[in-house]
């Protein structure tokens, strides 16, 4: 019998290690790395923006790759630095569940970006002659489009299931294999 946690509900996170001292050089190294990766993802959106030569549609593609990539990037790593900064190990139901959200629906966008890419060359590869008719500027943009919705149908789906199941407890033991 599992009986449900009552408001408000806080997690504890368990088997993410850090050792003492420690903090804040993860986290200097976490700014780091997240600098990097926001400054990098914005110059390479900002060329396919600037040069027109690249508003292709593999290149349109890319652009939203590196959009889900500052999102997905986004999710996860300003919680991981405060955890580094305070040693703080628990979050609140609301915030736990929008991180999950997030970082699923990055998981998903993803793939399902690749998959448009995938059909793109399809497309290039199969039909060279008819390419440009097939693949018009509204097909790419509703195929994007498309590829960015059914991954928030998808895991805002997934979630609705799973938000009125009664939780067991208030620990999460493994991060990442903790996870319903």
């Amino acid at each position: 019998m599992v009986t449900p946690l009552t408001e408000p509900i806080i997690f504890e996170l368990e088997g993410f290690y850090v050792p003492p001292g420690y903090g804040a050089f993860f986290f200097f190294l976490a700014l780091l790395n997240y600098m990097v990766m926001l400054l990098a993802n914005c110059v390479v959106l900002c060329v396919i923006v600037i040069d027109k030569n690249l508003h292709r549609p593999m290149f349109i593609m890319v652009g939203h790759l590196v959009v889900c990539d500052m999102f997905g990037a986004t999710a996860v790593l300003p919680r991981l630095m405060v955890h580094f900064l305070t040693g703080q190990r628990k979050i609140a139901y609301i915030p736990a569940i929008a991180q999950a959200f997030s970082v699923h629906t990055y998981g998903v966008a993803a793939q399902t970006i690749l998959g448009v890419m995938a059909y793109d060359r399809y497309i290039a590869v199969c039909e060279p002659l008819r390419y440009h008719s097939i693949m018009s500027s509204a097909r790419l943009h509703s195929c994007c489009a498309l590829a960015w919705l059914v991954a928030l149908l998808l895991i805002a789906v997934l979630f609705s299931g799973h938000m009125n199941t009664p939780l067991c407890g208030n620990t999460i033991k493994h991060i990442y294999c903790g996870n319903r």
